[in-house]
């Protein structure tokens, strides 16, 4: 068994989670060396990994302590207009 031959039969026995990398190798004219393939797949691998772990954690991060879930309005007005947008036609400016 020569080393595509080699590198098909890995490719075909990786499960559904590496199908963006197994597509992106089969994609090619040839196959990178069989070391290449297996750097490739082993990056793919940790980075896949990586964002298992990370993910749950900084989701659970960001939202951590927080009451308003959109912290970029400001709820508190404390019985006071505050708006400042005033329309086209604004009341007081009327045409001399």
């Amino acid at each position: 068994m020569d080393d595509d031959e080699f590198i098909i039969c890995i490719l075909r026995g990786l499960g559904s989670e590496f199908d963006p990398i197994v597509v992106a190798l089969n994609a090619r004219d040839t196959f990178p060396s069989l070391e290449g393939v297996i750097c490739k797949l082993r990056d793919f691998e940790i980075r896949i990994q990586g964002a298992q772990i990370t993910a749950p954690s900084v989701a659970f991060y960001t939202n951590h302590g927080r009451t308003n879930s959109k912290p970029w309005i400001n709820t508190s007005t404390h019985g006071h207009n505050h708006s400042s947008f005033t329309g086209r036609n604004p009341t007081n400016n009327t045409p001399s």
